[in-house]
């Protein structure tokens, strides 16, 4: 954005605050509680809007600077049992919630109001609530395909329990329908499978608006800090074809085709100088690290766990794979483009809107790991076809920068102003 453009966001903005909500933890690693930040940095950095962050359990957080430079990133461990639950309202969350945003909105005379909800759990019943008593607008932003990940999910655990979750996760969803198709003024989704799956669900093609998941290219400049090369040095993979994942051990993610794709590639090569890195945390991370040892690839496979913004380690990365059953806008696969990786990643409809087959990316049938092994094996014998896919990637990465994404957002942001101005 230009200087001339920002001085006219400004002047045109400069009466609104936004209320971004989440039911998630602001301060949390994951790519929506980021995405929430840098927005919200965004905004204040490019206009004068205000802007204050509702999150869990009402915490609010006001900003009048760049929230990146005042955090202190904080992982939280949930139980698989809280973690089943995750897609619905947290009540606690609503309560807290709905009361911090009332008493805020007390102390916010002669100013116009919007609130932006970043989920359709919590966050989606706390700014329903508050437009019945205030009549504030809102917008709902969907960042991936809540229910069908939840599908897959409850699937896996395959129990009582699960299956009285996932009734009880159909019965918010038709509650939720509702909620959007009569109250909210916009819904964002990631993608046209997304929105097509909500036109399907009876909200109006005009209420739907496609936003797709942003990063800030500007961070990925200078990646391979010391930190990395120790890891690197550590991990003794200096000559080494590194394949890679970056992102949640969760069931929708399926990372147990990859290491089945691994395991029969290095028994098909068993003098190829390649090893698996893992980077993250999750439910089913002691399950692949069994696997790992029962099938003898642990030599090779390295469970890296948590590691606080992952993508400074892309770059140790030869060929990352992202090998999920389902993806909203997947923010690890745009991160990898960013950093001009080798990217193998599954055939679905969300992934094929951000990489083409053969360009961008090989794609593979997300439930053939004999297909996925054909392809890490290509990619490993072919520096060239990784190199060739590595600078078409990052050339595809910045239309998915922030500075082209967001102002889509303050667009809409605008829109409401004038709405706002009009009724008045």
């Amino acid at each position: 954005m230009t200087s001339n453009a920002k001085t006219l966001m400004k002047s045109k903005m400069s009466t609104m605050l936004i209320y971004l909500v989440t039911g998630g933890e602001i301060y949390d690693v994951g790519g929506l509680s980021k995405y929430v930040r840098e927005l919200a940095s965004y905004c204040i950095t490019n206009t004068d809007l205000r802007v204050k962050i509702v999150s869990r359990m009402g915490k609010v957080v006001s900003l009048d600077s760049k929230i990146n430079s005042k955090i202190r990133l904080r992982r939280h461990r949930f139980p698989f049992f809280y973690l089943m639950l995750s897609h619905l309202p947290n009540p606690l969350t609503i309560i807290l919630g709905t009361l911090a945003l009332i008493k805020d909105i007390g102390n916010e005379h002669n100013i116009r109001k919007i609130m932006h909800a970043h989920d359709v759990g919590s966050s989606l019943l706390t700014v329903f609530i508050i437009n019945k008593i205030f009549n504030i607008p809102f917008i709902v932003q969907i960042h991936g395909f809540p229910i069908k990940e939840q599908k897959i999910k409850l699937l896996k655990a395959n129990s009582l329990l699960s299956n009285f979750i996932w009734f009880l996760t159909k019965t918010w969803h038709a509650i939720t329908m509702k909620l959007i198709k009569h109250s909210a003024m916009l819904v964002l989704v990631n993608n046209k499978e997304v929105k097509s799956f909500y036109e399907s669900c009876g909200i109006p093609s005009k209420k739907l608006e496609i936003i797709s998941s942003a990063v800030d290219l500007q961070e990925f400049k200078r990646l391979l800090s010391k930190q990395t090369r120790k890891c690197l040095e550590l991990l003794n993979l200096k000559n080494t074809v590194t394949i890679g994942y970056v992102g949640g051990l969760k069931p929708q993610k399926n990372v147990e085709t990859l290491m089945e794709a691994f395991r029969e590639f290095m028994k098909s090569y068993p003098e190829a100088k390649a090893s698996l890195i893992i980077i993250g945390d999750g439910p089913m991370k002691p399950f692949l690290e069994e696997y790992a040892k029962k099938y003898t690839i642990s030599n090779y496979t390295f469970f890296m766990g948590y590691i606080p913004n992952a993508y400074r380690f892309l770059n140790t990365i030869d060929i990352f794979v992202l090998p999920s059953l389902s993806e909203g806008s997947p923010f690890s696969l745009i991160e990898a483009m960013a950093c001009g990786r080798a990217i193998i990643a599954s055939d679905i409809p969300a992934i094929r809107e951000i990489v083409e087959n053969g360009k961008e990316a090989l794609l593979f049938d997300p439930r053939n790991p004999q297909q996925l092994k054909n392809l890490i094996s290509t990619l490993y014998s072919n520096p060239k076809l990784r190199e060739e896919l590595g600078e078409n990637a990052r050339r595809k990465a910045k239309q998915y920068d922030i500075n082209t994404v967001f102002p889509k957002i303050l667009q809409i942001y605008k829109r409401f102003l004038e709405f706002s101005a009009n009724s008045n």
